[in-house]
């Protein structure tokens, strides 16, 4: 029992050491290199949804009319977003907070439609 405590104490301080360790190369980014990494997450996020999605409206295709009349259309809007917001860090520097501005609201949109028909759960 205390070999396996011991275990546990490290790797939890593994760990944290790991979690240090990504703290400070993410505190060494610029701005544009952080609003970046965030439109990629959130490139990730709308794919993984968007497949989630499609997978649960056929297994359940009573949700078929709400997935082509409103959350594909959501899709779309925060895909373009996203594209606007790519484009304009083509031609300056952005930040993870114009990037949040500008199309969290609109994933987080499809996000909740997903989780009215019940294709994702709350929080998850």
């Amino acid at each position: 029992m205390r070999k396996l405590r011991m275990i546990f104490v490290l790797v939890i301080l593994l760990g944290n050491i790991a979690c240090a360790g990504l703290q400070a190369k993410w505190n060494a980014l610029t701005p544009d290199e952080k609003a970046r990494i965030v439109v990629n997450d959130l490139q990730d996020q709308l794919a993984n949804a968007f497949d989630t999605g499609k997978a649960y409206v056929s297994a359940n295709p009573q949700f078929q009319a709400e997935w082509r009349d409103k959350i594909v259309p959501a899709f779309d809007v925060a895909n373009k977003a996203l594209a606007s917001v790519i484009a304009i860090g083509k031609t300056k520097s952005i930040t993870p907070e114009f990037v949040y501005k500008e199309v969290q609201g609109l994933v987080t949109n499809v996000l909740n439609l997903l989780v009215k028909i019940g294709a994702i759960k709350k929080g998850g």
